[in-house]
């Protein structure tokens, strides 16, 4: 094994420092408001209550249960839930991949700016991190051309976000189909990351990329779309059986399994995935609109790409945001996220979350704005 240690994980630190103090308002989360037992029990009659209150709480399956799973694939057009693992959220699902996959020499390819898991754990288990920079410039797109300049026969994988996180671009069929070809080319997996993908902000949901290309490996979860962090339920989903077996042995070693009421719950909001995803859905819409009438009218220059999913935007601002966000939250108790988080190179740019509710946002924003048009940043 690797002597290599896990570095440090700056993004979670920053919420590790801010996001738990009491009188903190979060403007900063990749989700939307958070959905509660009532309201996911509501959904259904009287005997699911009844069944969620007379739930074991013993273990469950490893790989989830069959019910859950066949849900999971009801998101899918080609899938079937023999082809579908739970995880312990999709942090466990990225983590269970590189560690089942990645060895110390090789390399894995990652678009940046991204989530610092996979990065993370690769780079503990001795491999290189080759990273593909996304520029605002060019819509926050992958280019083609130097990814395929990236690779060579040590890639063991290419791990993207569809939809972008935290931009909100969404990709083609097309460039999913041309990051393929070139996984394709030297042996790679190519993974998405498909947490956001339901999170449509304009028109219907992008095409699952399992469901365009046929070896492809994805990764979903139940937190962004539907609120349901607390539940811990994620997926890894593929069509390659050996990828899955190696996924649910290592997973003995992690969480063994997930949790009784997260997958009863899970499979409640699955049945019922339209009537939870449209309100977050409608206040993520209204105040994107809110975001941008901000921007438009801002006296300091702010620069962005306005997200066509997910609950983020990434904001670019003329100075170095991590002590304005750093005021923001210890002054003013709204939390946003510096740019710094993702590496260097976007310590002027700052994420910030609009899928809390209207009324909250719309509160947090005007003091964050408030700031922004007094702040002498460099």
């Amino acid at each position: 094994m690797p002597t290599h240690t896990l570095p440090e994980f700056v993004l979670e630190r920053w919420f590790a420092e801010f996001e738990f103090v009491p009188g903190i308002r979060n403007l900063a989360a990749s989700c939307p408001f958070s959905a509660t037992t009532q309201e996911l029990l509501a959904l259904e009659g009287a005997e699911t209550t009844e069944r969620y209150l007379q739930l074991g709480l013993d273990y469950v399956e490893n790989p989830g249960n069959e019910r859950l799973r066949q849900g999971i694939a009801n998101l899918y057009t080609t899938l079937e839930p023999g082809y579908i693992r739970v995880t312990s959220g999709a942090s466990e699902s990225l983590f269970l991949l590189i560690l089942t996959t990645v060895q110390p020499g090789d390399n894995i390819v990652v678009e940046d700016p991204t989530y610092g898991n996979i990065a993370g754990v690769a780079q503990a288990q001795g491999a290189e991190v080759r990273r593909l920079p996304l520029q605002l410039e060019q819509d926050w797109k992958p280019d083609i051309e130097q990814l395929a300049q990236l690779v060579d026969d040590r890639t063991r994988l290419i791990y993207m976000t569809h939809s972008h996180h935290p931009t909100g671009s969404v990709r083609t069929v097309e460039e999913m189909q041309a990051i393929v070809r070139i996984a394709e080319r030297v042996g790679a997996i190519f993974a998405s990351d498909e947490v956001f993908r339901l999170i449509a902000l304009d028109g219907t949901p992008a095409p699952s990329v399992i469901d365009v290309i046929e070896q492809a490996v994805v990764i979903g979860d139940m937190t962004k779309p539907w609120g349901l962090g607390g539940l811990r339920v994620g997926w890894v989903a593929s069509r390659n059986t050996e990828i899955l077996k190696r996924v649910s042995a290592a997973r003995d070693y992690s969480t063994m399994c997930g949790s009784a009421p997260g997958e009863f719950l899970a499979e409640i909001a699955l049945r019922h995935t339209q009537e939870v995803i449209a309100p977050r859905l409608a206040a993520a819409r209204s105040n994107r609109q809110l975001l941008a009438d901000a921007i438009a009218g801002s006296q300091k220059p702010v620069r962005w790409l306005t997200p066509q999913a997910g609950y983020t935007a990434l904001l670019q601002l003329p100075f170095s945001t991590e002590p304005f966000c750093r005021y923001l939250a210890e002054e003013k108790r709204f939390l946003l996220l510096p740019g710094y988080v993702y590496g260097k190179q976007y310590e002027r740019f700052m994420r910030i979350g609009f899928g809390c509710r209207t009324e909250l946002f719309a509160e947090g924003l005007e003091t964050v704005m408030q700031v922004l048009q007094g702040w002498d940043g460099d």
